[in-house]
């Protein structure tokens, strides 16, 4: 069972009600309706899985390990009150609708990271599934990343910045290496299709950055990766 985060009253202030399902629980996004942006995973699914594809079908999970001050989610909307819905019932909205990706969002949905295969098994072939990963969640096991290492998989890990102040700034927590170079070796032996995203990165120390990870992980770990500036979004002030 998983612990969906209805959307709460500050993301409904922008979010079209055509894109709002089940009274709220969900909600369908299309990357490219407002002439695209930041978001790059359309182009990568297509590079990666030969899809042309930009309708998700939006789940938002319950908790977060950060608390980043900028997050549009907003604490209700990852701590608010949770409705439980099984593996079966997600897959099966999704396919209603008539959505080409299942983005399981969170807050940090890689807390529930040894239940996602539940959801890929049931998905047909040709709906992707995609989440995000911190590598700071907690202490991943290969077998989960086994698990979920599909075809019609394609994972962001999301690096919320590249130095220790840098770090908190972003995320109002402490940046624990450790667990994070753990989970990244794991990553890296487990095979999964992922590509990388800086959120809001100090970009004097961008490139040092990335050359440690070409350093530990090598040059592959780069492709199609890209920066996320931040966003001030209106609706919620």
């Amino acid at each position: 069972m998983w612990k969906v985060v209805p959307l709460c009253k500050k993301q409904l202030r922008d979010i079209n009600k055509n894109d709002i399902l089940h009274n709220g629980h969900f909600r369908k996004c299309n990357t490219y309706k407002s002439g695209g942006g930041y978001d790059k995973f359309p182009q990568i699914a297509e590079k990666r899985l030969d899809k042309n594809v930009s309708n998700q079908f939006i789940v938002q999970l319950y908790g977060c390990v950060l608390d980043c001050p900028y997050c549009y989610v907003t604490k209700d909307g990852y701590f608010g009150d949770y409705v439980m819905y099984s593996s079966k019932d997600l897959v099966n909205i999704c396919v209603k609708e008539n959505l080409e990706i299942f983005h399981l969002m969170g807050g940090s949905p890689a807390l529930y990271l040894e239940d996602w295969h539940k959801i890929i098994e049931l998905l047909p072939s040709d709906i992707i599934f995609h989440s995000d990963l911190l590598l700071l969640e907690k202490d991943y096991k290969l077998e989960w990343l086994k698990s979920i290492n599909k075809n019609n998989c394609i994972y962001a890990i999301n690096i919320k910045g590249v130095t220790l102040d840098d770090f908190y700034k972003n995320t109002n927590r402490e940046f624990n290496l450790r667990l994070f170079d753990i989970n990244f070796n794991k990553i890296i032996k487990s095979g999964i299709n992922f590509y990388l995203t800086f959120t809001n990165p100090d970009k004097r120390y961008l490139d040092e950055f990335k050359d440690i990870l070409i350093g530990c992980y090598g040059i592959d770990v780069l492709n199609d990766s890209f920066v996320i500036d931040l966003i001030d979004y209106e609706a919620l002030r």
